[in-house]
């Protein structure tokens, strides 16, 4: 793409550099050591240029922003994308049972960047989002994503409910974040599995809700209303990791005593 983006702070430079995404440039705070030493050493085993800017530089490219003395120029708008197919193909390669998040309607880029860090940490393989009714994935989102935008598979599509048609015909089932669902530990979610986190205003759609298999919530103080949407898809996204490692340490058990 021909529009100039950025990543800055010093994780989301790192992450840029080992995914090996293409940098024009890296600007460096003159006298800036610890880990953006690291940062030059990487960068220039990669060949990508450096160059050494008095820190008042970043200051004034980047006003406002905690950017540690480092930023990366990148010759693009936004991260690219890869389709739901080649994903799971690469899942079930890999013998796996996919975990995969999609966004309805996701449009605030830090809650962007929250949901993927979430889904990267807790093992998801890739996050969903709609070409028209969510935020881009740009420099924003990869520093609100402490750089897991640059390592997690992310597949835009025209619309969601392709994307769920697709996961049911390759064996994963669908569950939907809705205040109205059963509780989540009451909920099968070990095996293949797609999340379904709604949009901060109105939540997921009713007829993308309809559509999965599972309604499912979490149970929180009674009389509060909700939790942010980038909350929400981290707690349930633990409780989809907690129910596979349950199942995991029942089936060793099972074979121990067999």
């Amino acid at each position: 793409m021909s529009d100039t983006d950025q990543v800055y702070g010093v994780q989301p430079v790192l992450q840029a550099i080992r995914q090996r995404t293409p940098i024009d440039k890296l600007l460096v705070a003159r006298a800036e050591g610890g880990q953006t030493q690291r940062i030059r050493e990487l960068a220039k085993k990669q060949g990508i240029r450096i160059q050494e800017v008095p820190r008042a530089e970043l200051d004034r490219r980047l006003p406002g922003v905690r950017h540690q003395g480092v930023l990366a120029l990148l010759d693009r708008s936004e991260v690219e994308t890869v389709s739901l197919a080649s994903v799971l193909e690469e899942v079930y390669a890999a013998e796996e049972a996919p975990i995969i998040v999609l966004l309805d309607g996701i449009q605030d880029p830090h809650n962007l960047g929250a949901i993927l860090r979430s889904a990267y940490a807790m093992g998801a393989h890739a996050v969903v989002i709609e070409k028209n009714r969510a935020a881009p994935v740009t420099a924003a989102v990869v520093r609100a994503s402490a750089g897991a935008a640059l390592s997690l598979p992310v597949v835009r599509v025209t619309n969601l409910k392709h994307a769920l048609d697709e996961l049911e015909a390759n064996d994963v089932w669908t569950a939907a974040a809705v205040m109205e669902g059963t509780p989540a530990p009451q909920c099968r979610l070990d095996g293949p599995i797609a999340l379904v986190i709604g949009g901060e205003a109105k939540g997921v759609r009713p007829t993308v809700a309809k559509r999965c298999d599972m309604q499912v919530s979490i149970p929180i103080r009674r009389g509060f209303d909700s939790l942010n949407a980038s909350v929400a898809a981290g707690v349930l996204l633990y409780e989809i990791v907690r129910q596979r490692e349950a199942a995991r340490a029942a089936a060793e058990a099972e074979d121990d005593a067999s």
